[in-house]
């Protein structure tokens, strides 16, 4: 496995390698080393807040990273399949459900970058024989993802607020906005579906195909939640221009490999607000050791 990021918990019977995906000769020398049949690309810089904050950056690991490592799969006797993992933010706003061949306009530079990756699969796939496939993602969440994202973020402050380490006042963006939202696991049973079935050169949208309300979602996570409280809406939360309604249409994804998400939102939240009271928990724990060390 090779990620661009720490590796918090190791499975046995993997192998881990750190590498900048914007170095070339480094990716290339572990594709090279792992000679893989099959490549899940997600290295990326995900969030459009933080693509706003540092574009350059984001270019350059999401494109030149993306370049590095098709370039490098490419140079092997025999090129593996590689998943292509886009995003749904490519796409032109849309009322009704966006299918693979809706019109892409991307307006930020998470969303540009992703369009610019996509190209680079599309050169590749006219040059040689490989097989790229492109998965533009939709909303997904679930236990670990970070707390830079919505959901997690309100999980982490209902489970702070639980313990007293937080008033009772929950701080969220615009959540009168609906989107499409999957469990990830559902998601990572795609993303495999997809390599191993996926016809090269083509896109497909990884999605549920249902529009949820984002402030359905957060009363369904405070259900959850031991204390009452007061939602708040943060203006550094809100994002300029965001979308009313974002919604996919998997349809070829089913008919492709037959896939549909299996797990209920319901058990998501629930769980991804479980896994928040543990990490606080162990993080108290922490701190706790830490500061016991410290002591003369």
């Amino acid at each position: 496995m090779l990620s661009s990021g720490d590796v918090k918990t190791q499975q046995p019977g993997v192998d881990y390698y750190k590498v900048d995906v914007r170095k070339s000769d480094d990716v290339w020398a572990v594709v090279r080393d792992a000679s893989p049949h099959q490549i899940y690309h997600l290295a990326a810089i995900s969030s459009v807040p933080a693509s706003w904050k540092d574009p350059r950056l984001t270019f350059d690991v999401n494109v030149t990273g993306s370049y590095n490592v098709l370039d490098a799969a490419m140079r092997l006797a025999c090129p593996p399949r590689i998943l292509n993992v886009s995003t749904s933010q490519v796409y032109a706003p849309c009322d009704t459900a966006l299918s693979e061949t809706s019109p892409v306009t991307p307006d930020n530079p998470y969303a540009a970058s992703k369009a610019m990756a996509e190209l680079l699969a599309i050169q590749y796939r006219k040059s040689t024989k490989a097989a790229v496939i492109t998965a533009r993602a939709f909303n997904h969440t679930g236990p670990g993802q970070a707390a830079s994202f919505a959901l997690p973020s309100f999980a982490r402050q209902l489970a702070e607020m639980e313990i007293g380490l937080r008033s009772p006042v929950l701080k969220v963006g615009n959540i009168n906005v609906k989107r499409d939202f999957t469990d990830v696991r559902d998601i990572v049973v795609a993303y495999y579906e997809l390599l191993e079935k996926g016809m090269g050169g083509e896109i497909y949208n990884v999605c549920s195909g249902r529009a949820l309300l984002l402030a359905d979602l957060v009363k369904e996570l405070h259900r959850n939640c031991g204390v009452a409280v007061k939602i708040e809406v943060a203006p550094a939360r809100v994002r300029p221009g965001d979308i009313p309604q974002i919604v996919g249409d998997p349809g070829k994804l089913h008919k492709t490999t037959g896939w549909l998400p299996k797990i209920p939102l319901e058990r998501t939240l629930k769980e991804l607000l479980a896994y928040w009271r543990e990490a606080i928990k162990q993080d108290a724990v922490d701190d706790h050791g830490a500061a016991a060390e410290a002591l003369p």
